[in-house]
């Protein structure tokens, strides 16, 4: 199945009902014919079909029509992020985060990052904690960072998992954990193998037991995330 297709699929998913028209744009997406998607939900876009709005700014970002253009993917994503759609916040904080079809600018970035982390979207939850904690576009706060990394480590995001477990390890932001830390980085270093060294850091002030334990405790968060994910 193409990924773009998979990508609309996974919004159209999240509606309860669906045009004709919509799933009409669907089936010719589904079939690499994206300037008839095009056109069955540029008229929805227009009207204020929120997911046809996102679906036209993704069809501009990925070039994937003649009349593509970065403008054309800002505009309706910008309509999409207004009526509250998280995907095309996120995608616009992308945007303004690294100048694509507009001036770059981080303090944007975060504030669309922001509403979409909000709207429950993981990876936004990833990029405002990385923002926090670096100064970006926001004030620095580590406080702040630990909370939203905690946020996309409970989203299953490894890179939020690996950060958060050097939070609990230095300190920062958060009461000094060893445990904890051992704990978040197991299951980052699980499910991405680059975050091996933060486990074996980690791992150096822990006690055999304290691994144990650790390990334990590691296979007990790991059933509550999967539980709490797939709800």
């Amino acid at each position: 199945m193409p990924f773009i297709y998979r990508l609309l699929l996974v919004f159209l998913l999240g509606c309860q009902v669906a045009s004709a028209d919509f799933k009409s744009g669907l089936d010719a997406a589904q079939a690499g014919d994206y300037a008839t998607a095009y056109e069955q939900w540029l008229p929805l876009a227009e009207q204020g079909d929120v997911t046809a709005q996102f679906n036209i700014g993704l069809l501009h970002s990925k070039q994937l029509i003649p009349q593509a253009s970065p403008e054309g993917a800002i505009k309706w994503y910008l309509l999409a992020a207004s009526n509250n759609h998280p995907h095309a916040q996120f995608n616009l904080g992308i945007k303004y985060d690294k100048g694509l079809g507009v001036e770059q600018n981080a303090a944007e970035a975060f504030s669309w990052y922001f509403k979409a982390a909000n709207n429950g979207h993981p990876q936004a939850q990833l990029n405002i904690a990385n923002m926090y904690r670096d100064g970006r576009g926001v004030e620095h706060g580590n406080e702040q960072a630990a909370i939203w990394y905690k946020a996309a480590s409970i989203n299953n995001i490894p890179q939020a998992q690996a950060n958060l477990a050097l939070a609990y390890y230095l300190g920062a932001g958060i009461d000094q954990d060893e445990m904890m830390a051992y704990v978040w980085a197991t299951l980052a270093s699980k499910a991405d193998t680059r975050f091996i060294a933060i486990k074996e850091l980690v791992f150096e002030g822990l006690s055999s037991d304290d691994k144990k334990k650790g390990d334990e405790k590691a296979q007990e968060v790991a059933a509550k995330l999967i539980e709490f994910n797939d709800r």
